[in-house]
């Protein structure tokens, strides 16, 4: 089953996609998602989708124009539930940093659905906001079957990008968990330091952790103004993986110092 569209509430946004990509936030500047997404709606702006951000990463050398913004959020919102459950009214996710509740309605037509993934793109959904529920308003939504229950190298479908058993474009190497919903992360191994190449598909990160933000924009248009800081070594562990990020050298710097350790 390939993605399909659904109308969901009121009508349809249109998109207004660049084939350029600048940068909105810096990943020094890192931001929780819905900080990002409030910033680029203030400006007119449309979060780059996951796909776009693949052929950045992948199909060109494009990402160096922009690497100061990864890792960074893509505008591509998906939810997805436990491997083998079937899809109900609502997938739903506690981020254990806020303790936000994410909601994401899903359309009748799924509803039963099993091991598949809810997609919507930037700017067809908003935010609905009370306390710490987060609800996803989205106009379209898509639904990619057979999503793997498992990390790994996996196909990806032809009009998301995402990581599917089904799908008819090159393979990404995909992170998940049991349960989510929040959008696709890109770019962590920009530097092709993990897995060789920048094909990693992150779909386990919590809203709330801070990453750039990378927006489209028309030819020749101008980017958007970002404050300069300087951007610091992180390391964290998430679902049982070390995950380190900050400059070219520093990570250099970083192995240089384990490979030190290893011969003690």
């Amino acid at each position: 089953m390939a993605a399909q569209p659904v109308q969901t509430r009121g009508e349809k946004v249109e998109r207004i996609r660049g084939p350029e990509l600048a940068v909105l936030v810096k990943r020094a500047n890192s931001v929780p998602f819905v900080e990002g997404l409030r910033m680029a709606e203030e400006k007119g702006l449309v979060i780059a989708s996951n796909s776009r951000l693949d052929k950045a990463l992948v199909g060109s050398d494009e990402w160096g124009s922009i690497s100061d913004v990864f890792a960074c959020w893509s505008g591509t919102m998906t939810a997805y539930a436990k491997p083998g459950e079937k899809l109900g009214k609502t997938v739903e996710y506690v981020d254990p940093k806020t303790e936000e509740r994410w909601v994401f309605p899903v359309p009748v037509e799924y509803q039963k659905e099993k091991n598949a993934i809810l997609v919507a793109e930037h700017p067809d959904y908003k935010f609905e906001v009370d306390g710490k529920n987060i609800v996803v308003n989205a106009t379209t939504v898509d639904l990619v079957a057979k999503f793997p229950a498992s990390d790994g190298w996996h196909p990806t479908d032809a009009k998301h990008g995402i990581p599917t058993k089904e799908g008819s474009s090159g393979e990404r190497y995909l992170w998940r968990i049991d349960s989510r919903v929040g959008p696709v992360a890109r770019g962590y191994d920009y530097l092709g330091l993990i897995y060789g190449r920048r094909h990693l598909v992150s779909l386990l990160d919590r809203p709330s952790y801070g990453f750039g933000v990378a927006v489209e924009k028309a030819p020749g248009g101008g980017a958007p103004k970002v404050e300069a800081v300087s951007k610091q070594l992180t390391v964290r562990e998430e679902s049982g993986r070390l995950i380190v990020e900050g400059t070219p050298e520093q990570i250099a710097a970083a192995a240089r110092l384990l490979d030190q350790l290893k011969q003690k």
